[in-house]
């Protein structure tokens, strides 16, 4: 006599439904539950093609904040988000993409209750930490990138951002730079809070007193080139009292150029400029933009494989925090000072 579903969901004491859900991927099942039900049909010998990735479900949805307006044409986020997809791609996973524009949006909690929800991977520093919080509650596996909750016991992936500052800074003081400026922020994105770290702590290795008007920290978020612009336009109107900037990011870095351009000042013959991120544009601009690489697609495919880890119940009593490495990017708008 052959085995049925229901053989099956009378041997665990679950229902036929759950059993289904278990072997089909189609609805949410917990991943010990899709395991025990896996080993007993191959135990009464019932016929199944086993589900790509360990029998983990099919649907994930990678989140943002609404104030992104597009994941995909984000110079960092969007690659990124190319990590995740072909990373996912390898599991048989569905991707969903969501933007949040409040802690009360209820989007994704209705996506979980219709089944079409098994995990989230939160991108960026301006995911709510409520997000997290209900999705703990409702056992949704979770994985940030590029941002940590320290309050909060969830999986994360994340840069070396202070080590790859105090790179770029140790870079700038081999080329005879001593009155090195910031442009950057705000300090509420605990991405830029540990870059604007890692530059003070550079300085005060390299025994430079730092001055408070070689800097320039934005409080709100907004648009990086228009920071970049502003800032720029704070030094210069200080009287450029720096050799070097560096930047929280390359976005930024641009707006700089362009501050740079319309007050005459030449980079790198007046001023060396640095960035971070190593967007696809730092490549093309002029000059070529010295930075620091940030592993972008590798951010995204980690945060992937440990989502599918959590979600196939392996290795989840502990929440991971994974720090990936930054390589520097030597351009031509750094200039050595001469002595």
């Amino acid at each position: 006599m052959s085995i049925t579903l229901k053989d099956i969901a009378v041997e665990l004491g679950v229902s036929v439904t759950t059993v289904s859900r278990a072997l089909t991927g189609k609805g949410r099942v917990s991943p010990q539950t899709r395991q025990q039900v896996v080993e007993k049909a191959r135990e009464l010998g019932y016929e199944f093609t086993p589900l790509e990735g360990g029998g983990a479900s099919r649907n994930i949805c990678i989140v943002f904040n609404a104030r992104l307006q597009s994941l995909p044409a984000d110079p960092f986020y969007g690659t990124v988000m190319v990590g995740v997809e072909n990373e996912c791609r390898k599991y048989g996973y569905k991707v969903l993409l969501q933007t949040i524009d409040n802690p009360n949006d209820t989007n994704l909690w209705e996506l979980h209750k219709s089944g079409q929800l098994d995990g989230l991977i939160l991108v960026g520093a301006d995911v709510y930490a409520s997000v997290v919080e209900q999705a703990k509650a409702l056992d949704i596996p979770v994985v940030l990138v590029d941002n940590w909750l320290p309050d909060l016991p969830v999986d994360c992936v994340v840069t070396d951002n202070r080590g790859g500052i105090m790179r770029l800074v140790n870079y700038l003081v081999s080329q005879g730079h001593e009155r090195i400026g910031f442009i950057g922020g705000p300090l509420s994105h605990r991405s830029l809070q540990e870059r604007y770290d890692g530059y003070r702590a550079a300085l005060r290795e390299n025994g430079i007193a730092r001055r408070h008007e070689w800097g320039w920290i934005h409080a709100e978020s907004g648009p990086q080139v228009d920071k970049g612009r502003e800032g720029m336009a704070a030094l210069i109107e200080r009287g450029l009292p720096v050799t070097a900037v560096i930047t929280d990011n390359d976005s930024t870095a641009l707006g700089v150029l362009q501050a740079c351009a319309r007050a005459g000042i030449k980079v790198p013959v007046d001023l060396s400029l640095v960035g971070f991120d190593n967007v696809k544009l730092s490549e093309f601009v002029n000059p070529p933009l010295t930075t620091i690489h940030i592993h972008k697609r590798r951010m995204g495919a980690m945060a992937a494989r440990r989502l599918h880890e959590l979600m196939s119940g392996q290795d989840a009593d502990v929440p991971l925090r994974i720090t990936l490495s930054t390589e520097l990017v030597i351009r031509d708008s750094v200039q050595a000072v001469r002595k």
